[in-house]
Formats: C-alpha cells, sequence, structure tokens
C-alpha cells in the first residue's frame, strides 16, 4: 500500500482507522451467546420472541442503511460512523437499567441495529473514497480480519460475562466502543459533506442485476441466521455447555474469520464470479456438521467453516456490489445488499423455525433445514453468479 497521505493523514492511519472501526461489525452475530439465558428469564417467551432480541438487530438495517446515504448529504461518513458507534456503545449500558420486560430488549436491539447499520455502510463505502484497485481489496480483506477479531472479543466476552455475571452483563462488551470511538476521530479524515449535483451520466444501483443480488442476499440472510440464533439454545438443550460453551463456538466462528480474511484476495482471484457461491456451500457444511452431532468438537469444526465461509462472503458481497455501480452510488449499492441481508436474518425465525417443527421436534431440524437451503442456495449462486468476472476481480477504475 502507497503510503500517500489525504487530508494531512497517511493512507497506512487511515487504513488503521477503518481496521479500528469495524471492530464492532459483528457484534449481531456474535450476541449469540446470551439467548439461552435471555430464555430462562423469560419461560414463558416464546423461542421467537427470544431469537427477535438477536435479529431484530439485523432488521433494523433495513431502513438505517437505505437512510444512511441521505444523513451523508447533512453530515460526513466519518461522522456518520461515530454516531453508530456512541449508539451501540449506549445498547450495551442501557441493559444494565433496562431489563424487566422482554420489550425492553427489543428497544436495546433497535439502538444497537441502528448503530450497526451506520458503521457498516460507512466503514465499507470509506474504503472505497479512499482506496482503488489491489489496495482496496487489499483493505477489505484487512476488514474482514478485524471484523473476526472484534467478533471473537465481543463473542467470548458476553458468553463470559453472561455465565458468570448473568445475561445484563453480556451486553457491557460494547464497553469496547469507547477507545474505538476514540480511535475514529483521530485516525479517519472528518471528510466534507458532497454538494449534491444532478448527473444524468451516473448508472442506476438499482438494476437488474442488483435486484437479483438482493434477493439472492435476503434467501442466503435466512439460512445463514440459524447458526447464530440457535446455537446457544443448541448446546444448553442438548446439555453440551452453558453460555460460555457457546461463547466458545461463536468465539471459533468469528476468530476464524481471520483466515478467511487473509486468504480472501486468493479466494476472489481463483472463483472469480463463483466466490460468494462456494462461500455459501462452506457455510452449509459447517451448518450440516452442526445439526447432525451433539459431539462438541464437531460442533467446533461446524463452526469452523462457517466462520472461513462467513468471512469470504460478507466482505466479497460488499465489494462486489459497489463495483456493479458508479462509485457515487457505492453507498447505496452496500446498503442494498447488506440490508436485504440483515432482513433475511430477521425473517429466519419465522421461516426456519415453524418449516423445522413440521420434519420433527429437535432443534436440530432448524440447523439441518438451513444446511440442505444453504447448499441449494450455493449452486444456484454459482450457476448464475450475481456479478461479472471483472467485477469480481475489482477492476472498475
Amino acid at each position: 500500500m502507497e503510503n500517500t497521505k489525504t487530508n494531512g493523514r497517511s493512507k497506512f492511519v487511515i487504513a488503521a482507522g477503518l481496521m479500528i472501526m469495524s471492530l464492532t461489525m459483528a457484534c449481531n452475530s456474535a450476541l449469540s451467546p446470551i439467548l439461552a439465558e435471555v430464555g430462562k428469564s423469560f419461560p414463558d417467551a416464546s423461542d421467537a420472541s427470544i431469537q427477535i432480541v438477536l435479529t431484530l438487530i439485523n432488521l433494523l438495517t433495513l431502513p438505517m442503511m437505505l437512510l444512511e446515504p441521505l444523513l451523508e448529504r447533512r453530515m460526513t461518513k466519518r461522522n456518520i460512523a461515530l454516531l453508530g458507534t456512541f449508539l451501540m456503545l449506549v445498547g450495551g449500558l442501557l441493559p444494565q437499567v433496562m431489563n424487566t420486560q422482554l420489550w425492553m430488549l427489543y428497544i436495546v436491539s433497535a439502538i444497537i441495529g441502528t448503530g450497526l447499520s451506520f458503521v457498516v455502510v460507512t466503514s465499507s463505502s470509506l474504503i472505497s473514497d479512499y482506496f482503488t484497485g489491489i489496495d482496496k481489496s487489499r483493505v477489505m480483506g484487512f476488514q474482514s480480519i478485524f471484523v473476526s477479531i472484534g467478533g471473537t472479543i465481543i463473542a467470548k466476552g458476553s458468553g463470559m460475562f453472561t455465565a458468570n455475571w448473568g445475561w445484563e452483563k453480556g451486553y457491557l462488551v460494547f464497553l469496547i466502543a469507547v477507545p474505538i470511538i476514540i480511535c475514529i476521530w483521530a485516525m479517519v479524515p472528518k471528510g466534507e459533506v458532497p454538494e449534491q449535483a444532478a448527473s444524468t451520466e451516473s448508472k442506476s444501483a438499482i438494476s437488474g442485476s442488483m435486484v437479483y443480488f438482493g434477493i439472492l442476499c435476503l434467501i442466503t440472510g435466512i439460512f445463514v441466521a440459524t447458526f447464530n440464533t440457535n446455537i446457544a439454545m443448541y448446546i444448553d438443550r442438548n446439555h453440551i455447555g452453558d453460555a460460555s460453551t457457546a461463547g466458545t463456538v461463536s468465539a471459533i466462528m468469528q476468530g476464524i474469520g481471520i483466515l478467511g480474511g487473509l486468504i480472501l484476495g486468493n479466494v476472489v482471484k481463483t472463483f472469480k464470479r463463483f466466490t460468494i457461491g462456494a462461500a455459501i456451500i462452506v457455510m452449509a457444511i459447517g451448518t450440516a456438521l452442526v445439526g447432525l452431532s451433539t459431539s462438541f468438537p464437531v460442533i467446533c469444526v461446524g463452526a469452523i467453516l462457517m466462520g472461513i465461509g462467513f468471512a469470504i462472503r460478507n466482505p466479497s458481497a460488499v465489494t462486489f456490489s459497489a463495483n456493479m455501480v458508479d462509485p457515487s452510488q457505492a453507498s447505496i449499492a452496500i446498503a442494498i445488499v447488506s440490508a436485504t441481508y440483515n432482513l433475511g436474518n430477521f425473517l429466519s425465525a419465522y421461516i426456519v423455525n415453524p418449516v423445522a417443527a413440521m420434519l420433527g421436534a429437535n432443534i436440530s431440524m432448524r440447523f439441518i433445514l438451513s444446511a440442505v437451503a444453504l447448499l441449494i442456495i450455493g449452486i444456484v449462486a454459482c450457476i448464475k453468479a450475481p456479478t461479472t468476472d471483472q467485477q469480481a476481480l475489482d477492476s472498475q477504475n
């Protein structure tokens, strides 16, 4: 990476700031260890009602990610990211006093989801602003590594806090937002609010290919979410372990994403437009291993495969979507694929739970159903890839 300066800061410092900003981007999945204990605190609530605590974070990303490009007309991207990180901090503190009713946790999830939405879109958009070509691909790969590191910290931290002091304290892992806010402010240029000018030459972000990509992300999100929203209950009901054990599994999934980030560039060069389909198939295998076994080592292997697939699929989807449109519309394209994927995460419990219940009463059927669905989706994504090889290889100037 050429260490030139932008707005008085070197590209290296900017990249480091953006990586640190990304540490909270996996919080929606890394909080899964608390779900089983939340369920015990609200025994009259259904599984779907408990899962909403996690999936509502994903639902809020749909409107908020679409709102974020509009906020860019009034705020700089860095300030939007600071606002988002601050909201996640607030979401971590509120459960310490708002914890007696389930709807209180829904409010907390809405706040965290809003903050997450702002961070996801702005971090990826800022990478597109400050880096191009191979540097952009490298920074996206490093971003995936930092997302995994942050996810590992949040997953293991929330599991340990929950096991030792209760699920309310599990939210305190969001105190990580304090140093992150300081680093964003110090390392990422403030930027400027862009002047709005009409352009007749820009390509529309809502093309037929983008609609297909969004639908593919929506369906994928429905079945990928099964792992995170059910793993704590699966471990608890099969007497495999407690919240700390669930935290370990989630941390393995997030931590192995570091490997996914390191190999991301080579994977994209090798698989090109088939990258996303191949990653989904890997996640299908990981999900199947969990559903077919109550052995902790086998579940960990499943978590490893989920982590690798997740770390390759997610940054690839963001990068590919940005390459499908004019650079000025990158934020909108990223918002579309991210929001539809997170909407799928929210819908997961309402689709997977009842269908799996028709196939069998054991919670393992949720994993098996999702594994089969992900395998089919992965094959479809390979047969009809959402992007071209050129877009996948980030050849857009």
